[in-house]
C-alpha cells in the first residue's frame, strides 16, 4: 500500500530520468515472452477480436481527448 504519494511520484521521475531504453532489447524479450506462451499453450490470440472496442472505452473511461481514428492511424 501507498502511503506517500509524493515520495513514489519523485521515485517514478528519476527512475524514467535515468533509464535508457532499448528498443531491440524489449523486442527480443517480448519475442522469447510470447515464443514460450505458445509453447505452453497458454497464449489466446482470441482478445485481438474486440482490442479496438477495448481501445475506444478505454481512452473514454480515461478522459482522452483523442479519438480512435487519429491513434490508430499513428497520429
Amino acid at each position: 500500500m501507498i502511503k506517500n504519494k509524493k515520495i513514489l511520484e519523485r521515485f517514478e521521475i528519476e527512475l524514467l530520468k535515468n533509464e535508457k531504453l532499448n528498443y531491440e532489447r524489449n523486442l527480443k524479450i517480448f519475442s522469447e515472452l510470447h515464443k514460450f506462451s505458445k509453447h505452453l499453450n497458454k497464449f489466446r490470440f482470441e482478445f485481438l477480436e474486440d482490442i479496438e472496442n477495448d481501445i475506444k472505452y478505454a481512452f473514454a473511461i480515461n478522459g482522452i481527448k483523442r479519438t480512435f481514428k487519429k491513434c490508430s492511424k499513428g497520429a
